[in-house]
């Protein structure tokens, strides 16, 4: 099971699922127009190696990144990838 703090990361199409409920509550409660412009950011261990796939999920408007910004290389992937 994957889980913000746990290391462990989502499929690309498990993380889009989870992001597509809370814009279907923003959409039920303010409109299609409101949920479009909702931003959405996934933060579970975005890493160099998965930011690609997670960033090409429609649903996902971008990434909260942890531990990996700590290593400057590492983040300087993700924020070029």
């Amino acid at each position: 099971m994957w889980a913000i703090g746990t290391g462990k990361t989502a499929t690309p199409d498990m993380a889009a699922d989870a992001h597509r409920y809370p814009r279907s509550l923003v959409r039920q409660a303010y409109g299609a127009e409101a949920a479009a412009g909702a931003r959405i950011l996934y933060g579970g261990s975005v890493k160099p190696d998965n930011v690609r796939g997670l960033m090409a999920q429609p649903e996902i408007d971008g990434a909260l990144v942890g531990g990996a910004s700590l290593d400057p290389v590492s983040f300087a992937s993700i924020v070029n990838f």
